[in-house]
């Protein structure tokens, strides 16, 4: 480290024990996509005025070109092209599976009654829904996790399953994003090897609802500022510096977003890890999907910190610090 304080500093999370590791990832992305073109014309078919050079700024400024797009299978195979591989490689009991999606699917259609029947292991599992903090719900899956391994660590792992298939077209193109279509599974244990979760900060609160346009407006306005409160609260938290953590994966929100971000953090653009122009915005599983992407290509080694974050609508924010 760069100084006496920092290497202190860095001794003292490494003498802290981490409320639990995330063992391992898989993910369920279709080859299909979805273009910011499809998109357009189907909102001029229906009516809506969009100009060329609406389009131009879209694509330059927020980076979105393309999103993977589902036309085959259900909910339910998604989830278990998602789980399958993860669950071939890992035998522990699944004490718990959250079930993290930004729709209404709920758990009213047995989901996963299919991976149930197939793995002994998800068997007795307890099964909950999470989706009310939007965007920000896999954090909060975190957040629940890290209550749960704090009051027992000898229950099993904790499965969470994310999944998102926006079936009607005008929800992929909206003023602000390209959505896409994907699932993901991401397994945590409370000991062992992985990745290591140290901290977890939630904002909740709902600041508005989508019929307050002027709420919406605020919204869209100030979030910056709210992703660099929940990075300064997250660092301070554990006693560190921005200079100490590698990457921040963020979620795949505009590129012109994450420009503001840095700014406002005064760090290097090339801190923060997203996949916007090569995936769009996955509204359940960002997160997940970047953090495997950054080990494949080797952006992160093993000991570097790093943060994830993602916002939801409503002013739900998601924040975690974790070590490879």
């Amino acid at each position: 480290m760069g100084n006496a304080v920092a290497d202190q500093a860095l001794t003292g999370l490494q003498n802290k024990q981490a409320h639990f590791s995330i063992a391992d990832l898989s993910h369920y992305i279709p080859e299909p996509q979805f273009s910011v073109s499809d998109g357009v014309a189907h909102l001029r078919r229906q009516g809506m005025t969009i100009t060329e050079a609406q389009i131009e700024a879209f694509q330059r400024d927020y980076g979105f070109t393309q999103a993977p797009f589902e036309t085959e299978l259900s909910v339910e195979e998604m989830i278990a092209a998602a789980c399958t591989p993860l669950l071939d490689r890992n035998s522990l009991p699944i004490q718990v599976l959250m079930f993290v999606n930004g729709g209404n699917w709920g758990l009213q259609h047995n989901l996963f009654k299919p991976l149930i029947d197939k793995y002994v292991t998800l068997r007795g599992t307890d099964i909950y829904s999470i989706g009310k903090q939007t965007c920000a719900s896999f954090h909060m899956a975190l957040r629940m996790a890290t209550h749960l391994f704090d009051a027992s660590r000898d229950e099993g792992a904790i499965l969470i399953v994310a999944v998102d298939k926006l079936s009607v077209n005008s929800h992929k193109l909206t003023e602000f994003y390209l959505c896409g279509d994907s699932a993901s599974a991401c397994l945590l244990t409370p000991y062992g090897a992985g990745h290591k979760t140290y901290e977890v900060f939630n904002q909740d609160g709902y600041v508005y609802d989508q019929s307050n346009v002027e709420g919406v407006a605020l919204f869209n306005t100030t979030f910056f500022l709210g992703i660099r409160g929940a990075i300064q609260s997250i660092l301070k938290q554990a006693k560190l510096s921005l200079d100490d953590v590698k990457l921040i994966i963020g979620s795949n929100v505009s590129l012109k977003a994450w420009e503001t971000v840095a700014y406002l953090l005064r760090a290097p653009l090339e801190k923060f890890y997203v996949k916007t122009r090569e995936v769009g915005h996955l509204p359940s599983s960002d997160i997940q999907y970047n953090l495997s992407q950054a080990i494949a290509e080797g952006a992160l080694k093993q000991g570097d910190y790093y943060i994830t974050i993602n916002v939801g609508y409503g002013g739900f924010m998601g924040c975690a610090l974790h070590q490879y």
